[in-house]
């Protein structure tokens, strides 16, 4: 997610340097390059020193990116003439992230706070010039390639048509019905608000971990906004009413960060490792959840040092169990100081979400398809219906590469006995011998010789996104398109899935 967002902000940071060099963009393309490497240099160096401060590992994206946001809303502007205005807003974005912050994690967007404070104080803010015509069109494809991917459509649209009403509602008796249409024309082609929306609105860390409280978010945030820029005459009101729906949100959303101390680690299966974890804190999820995992380490590649994984313990136990696959051969240095962490220390958790969870309706029928790693969840479901002696009626296909990849088959067996649940083992080629299990792709025939009633049952799909797409495709030949399922998949995982 934050390496994405790093990718999105540095190519529209790229690309307007080419485009005012070229004169496609009105901009000096030395104060642009020059003022935003200042800027992100400033971010960098800031919260190196206070994250030193605090004893805190910091985040490598984070910092880079909001210096880029930075450089994308303030100015261009000439770099000696305005050295004191740039080193106080992006000193100050760095700073309300440690000084401003419940639990550790800060409550306002950095940049935006950053440049509201400077607006109210010496009444220089974000100019929001990213952006002319020539923009757009990036701002907008890629920008919704980083909402598919961070699977965020529903807090963007829910803010477009929230401003969209009330824009209208509020603006109707002073411009009438072609100048809403003007207004709302001219709102949603401009390239600021397309590139808050996408990016600043979007924040993980500022913007709630539940999907319908980000729903909402989007929602409030809307509504304020097309008052605040209706009613006041402010000129940042854009960034105030995030602002104000951060803090709201916090309050009444907070999504907590979870020190979780290594209790025990050990290889369940080839390559496959197990951690176990105790909360430092009383910690309360549903079966199928995932948190965002951050381990703090030295030296941390391109992927950064924060991953989201499924919770593979049961809401009865106490502990959390993390189950990740770590390659043998160049793991990532993520994988490598999560396997590396020592039995006391601690790593720490947030984001708790997710919506790969079982129904409400305990008459449902359920189908499970796990590939690899993906059995996480099942694990979970499992676990937790043997200890609260629920019934699970369905089937769940695990599915591996090699019979070694099994995991917790104990628990499985027990959950056959107890739940009625039926388990199929399925091998992709090179069955042991005396295998009793299938062999091959999941396929149609497989799934109707262990599913009697298919077209009822609820199917849950997760494993690497190859093989979730390939077998979404399945389940729709199988039942003409009227197949009800959920899929929870980990993309750009680091395992390979033939179609």
């Amino acid at each position: 997610m934050y390496r994405l967002m790093l990718y999105y902000v540095t190519a529209l940071y790229s690309l307007a340097i080419i485009f005012s060099f070229f004169k496609f963009l009105p901009y000096n393309w030395f104060d642009l390059l020059a003022s935003g490497m200042y800027l992100i240099g400033v971010c960098f160096v800031v919260n190196q020193l206070i994250a030193r401060i605090f004893k805190i590992q910091p985040n490598y994206e984070s910092q880079l990116i909001t210096g880029t946001i930075l450089a994308l809303i303030v100015g261009p502007l000439p770099l000696l003439a305005n050295i004191v205005f740039l080193t106080t807003v992006a000193a100050l974005s760095m700073v309300s992230k440690y000084l401003i912050s419940f639990r550790r994690q800060h409550v306002f967007n950095p940049a935006a706070f950053a440049v509201t404070i400077t607006a109210l104080i010496i009444g220089q803010g974000a100019s929001w010039w990213i952006g002319g015509s020539v923009m757009l069109p990036f701002i907008a494809v890629m920008g919704l390639i980083m909402a598919r991917k961070l699977r965020r459509f529903h807090l963007i649209l829910s803010f477009v048509v929230s401003y969209a009403l009330f824009l209208s509602i509020f603006s109707f008796s002073s411009v009438g019905a072609n100048g809403i249409f003007n207004l709302l024309q001219n709102a949603f082609l401009s390239p600021p608000l397309l590139f808050f929306t996408f990016v600043m609105l979007t924040e993980p860390i500022t913007s709630p971990a539940d999907r319908k409280m980000r729903i909402y978010f989007g929602l409030f945030t809307g509504l304020i906004y097309a008052a605040f820029s209706t009613y006041l005459t402010i000129f940042y009101t854009l960034e105030l009413a995030l602002l104000t729906a951060n803090l709201l949100f916090r309050i009444i959303s907070f999504s907590e960060k979870y020190n979780l101390v290594l209790q025990q680690k050990n290889e369940i299966a080839q390559n496959i490792w197990e951690f176990i974890f105790e909360p430092t804190r009383k910690f309360v999820f549903t079966p199928g959840q995932y948190l965002e995992w951050t381990v703090p380490h030295k030296h941390t590649d391109s992927r950064g040092n924060r991953r989201y994984f499924t919770i593979a313990s049961s809401p009865t136990e106490k502990s959390l169990r993390l189950t990740v696959k770590i390659p043998s051969d160049k793991p990532s240095s993520y994988k490598n100081a999560l396997k590396e962490t020592k039995v006391g220390e601690s790593i720490y958790a947030t984001n708790l979400e997710g919506e790969f969870t079982l129904a409400k309706d305990t008459a449902q029928k359920y189908v499970f398809i796990a590939g690899g790693i993906g059995i996480t969840p099942f694990i979970s479901f499992v676990k937790y219906a043997i200890d609260k002696n629920q019934k699970v009626d369905g089937t769940l296909f695990y599915i591996a590469h090699d019979v070694s990849e099994f995991v917790h088959k104990d628990l499985f067996t027990e959950a056959e006995k107890k739940l009625g649940l039926k388990i199929v083992y399925v091998l992709g080629d090179n069955p042991p011998k005396g295998w009793t299990g299938e062999v091959g792709r999941l396929n149609d025939d497989m799934v109707k010789k262990y599913v009697k009633d298919f077209g009822n049952s609820l199917y849950y799909i997760s494993g690497p996104q190859p093989m979730v797409m390939a077998y979404e495709d399945l389940l729709q030949k199988i039942g003409n398109g009227k197949i009800k399922y959920k899929a929870d998949f980990f993309p750009g995982y680091e395992e390979t899935y033939s179609k």
